[in-house]
């Protein structure tokens, strides 16, 4: 069991702490993820719905301010039993209007007031040019750029957040079993995606991570992006990248299995993923750096065929209340980012290779959910590799 309560109290006693360092008086979230940490709110995800929240922050108020979509007004207070009613309102929907004018945002200036701000610094993460620019000119000050900050904060996770990620993930290798034992000639890369949504939301997980991936044959290199009606065949590599949200927090995971027997090619190219998988996932213990975990990788694949087939894109990144959340870690010979790990930072760790032309396809991906503890790391998700791909 977690307890919520106290989760919440840590993730904003966190945040004004980080605020305070950084000399903001304010913030005002309208990203999902940071509405999720400040207030553990849950969002509407449908894109058109991304500005269509905010929460208000002070330094000198130990209340919350959410606003929230018109229609789930009335829900939402009497379910956020963590805040008063009074301080769950309408979403002001003029935010989005290019004539709405600064006083579309009015609500807002005076949440911020009964929290107590008296004009110093407000950051905030998102918004429409126009959105920013009118809440600016609503409270008379500059509106700064807090991502830093609230990224920061939400880098290292607490035990309880390590305790719903454990969760999470267990949904993920639930779905991953069901997905492998779906895979045989004939059938539709759309049908294995549907039975990992049957999973997901049989387990009462909120919104799948992003577009799932479940692509098969030739479709793995390269790397098609969502499940289509393409028929799974005898020899083909099965590549399935899934994820969702339970609890208030993302895991995920990526398997490349096989159908039937596979070729010398796809091992190999399948040891290859396995070997930067294991390797990058050993370096993360307590006071190694993302420079150092590019270093790990570069050296495997500077010894190997496929140095030039490593997927352009990034061998690492964050998962929490965010999908895929900062820390970035790109593949080696690009900047990333100066990060020492430590205990509580967790991590997906995806390496990926993409090599066309392979009968039944060759590409292939490894990645799991990874915490940094204090003695090394804790995979997170556990689902089994496909040892018949390796050599």
């Amino acid at each position: 069991m977690v307890d919520m309560t106290g989760l919440r109290a840590k993730r904003l006693d966190r945040l004004r702490n980080a605020m305070a360092d950084n000399d903001l008086e304010a913030v005002v979230v309208f990203e999902y993820a940071n509405g999720r940490y400040a207030a553990d709110l849950r969002p509407l995800y449908a894109p058109n719905f991304l500005v269509r929240q905010a929460v208000v922050v002070t330094t000198r108020s130990d209340d919350v301010i959410c606003f929230v979509h018109q229609d789930d007004t009335p829900h939402r207070r009497s379910t956020m039993t963590w805040l008063e009613p009074e301080n769950v309102r309408e979403f002001p929907t003029g935010v989005m209007l290019e004539g709405g004018g600064a006083q579309a945002l009015a609500p807002i200036g005076s949440a911020l007031r009964e929290l107590g701000w008296r004009g110093g610094r407000v950051g905030t993460d998102i918004g429409t040019p126009n959105s920013l620019a009118n809440l600016s000119d609503l409270i008379g000050a500059p509106v700064v750029d807090a991502n830093a900050v609230l990224h920061h904060v939400r880098s290292v996770k607490f035990e309880e957040e390590i305790v719903l990620l454990r969760a999470a993930s267990a949904v993920v290798d639930e779905a991953f079993r069901v997905a492998c034992e779906a895979v045989r000639p004939g059938i539709r890369e759309c049908e294995i995606l549907a039975e990992v949504m049957r999973v997901f939301y049989r387990h009462g997980a909120e919104v799948p991570q992003c577009n799932l991936i479940v692509c098969t044959g030739q479709n793995t290199a390269p790397m098609q992006r969502f499940a289509g009606e393409t028929e799974v065949a005898e020899g083909d590599l099965v590549f399935m990248d899934i994820g969702a949200c339970f609890n208030g927090v993302f895991s995920e995971a990526t398997r490349t299995v096989v159908c039937g027997e596979p070729n010398e090619e796809q091992r190999r190219i399948y040891t290859a993923v396995s070997g930067l998988h294991e390797a990058m996932i050993a370096e993360l213990a307590p006071g190694r750096t993302a420079a150092e975990l590019q270093r790990v990788a570069g050296e495997l694949l500077d010894a190997g065929p496929y140095r030039g087939y490593l997927q352009k894109m990034i061998v690492a990144h964050g998962i929490g209340v965010g999908y895929a959340e900062p820390p970035f870690i790109a593949p080696p010979g690009r900047p990333t980012p100066e990060l020492a790990f430590e205990p509580g930072t967790v991590l997906a760790v995806v390496p990926t290779i993409i090599v066309p032309g392979v009968p039944g396809g060759g590409g292939v991906r490894l990645e799991d959910v990874v915490a940094v503890t204090a003695d090394g790391v804790e995979r997170l998700t556990t689902y089994p590799y496909a040892e018949e791909l390796l050599l």
